[in-house]
């Protein structure tokens, strides 16, 4: 083989490979907030959101619902503890990030100030 055609094959290889890798988001939720409350990732290029839920004994959860999009997350997160999902957005756009957690009386935490964005390029 070539040395051209051999150094080709590898950028190429290299290339792919990247492109594979996961996009790796920390998000921590605490008192009524997600933080950052914008994350900004790549389409079709898998991510993956290590959420940490710091409040001290409120549950929190991330959702993003975006089916069009590849995107379907929710997950719960007990207070004090951490979870992880992956998944990989399909189309560029703005999508809501929220915890749809409410108790029986009174504000959602979403209405409390737990939003944000998701922007795909």
């Amino acid at each position: 083989m070539p040395k051209y055609l051999f150094s080709a094959l590898l950028t190429l290889i290299a290339t792919l490979a990247l492109a594979t890798d996961p996009q790796v988001i920390a998000v921590e939720l605490d008192s009524y907030t997600i933080k950052p409350d914008t994350v900004t990732v790549k389409a079709n290029q898998p991510v993956t959101l290590k959420v940490t839920n710091a409040a001290s004994f409120i549950p929190h959860n991330i959702v993003i619902m975006a089916p069009e999009a590849g995107i379907d997350v929710k997950l719960d997160v007990r207070a004090g503890k951490s979870g992880e999902v992956t998944f990989t957005p399909t189309k560029a756009g703005i999508y809501e990030m929220i915890c749809d957690k409410a108790p029986p009386i009174g504000k959602s935490h979403k209405e409390r100030g737990m939003h944000g964005k998701l922007i795909v390029e």
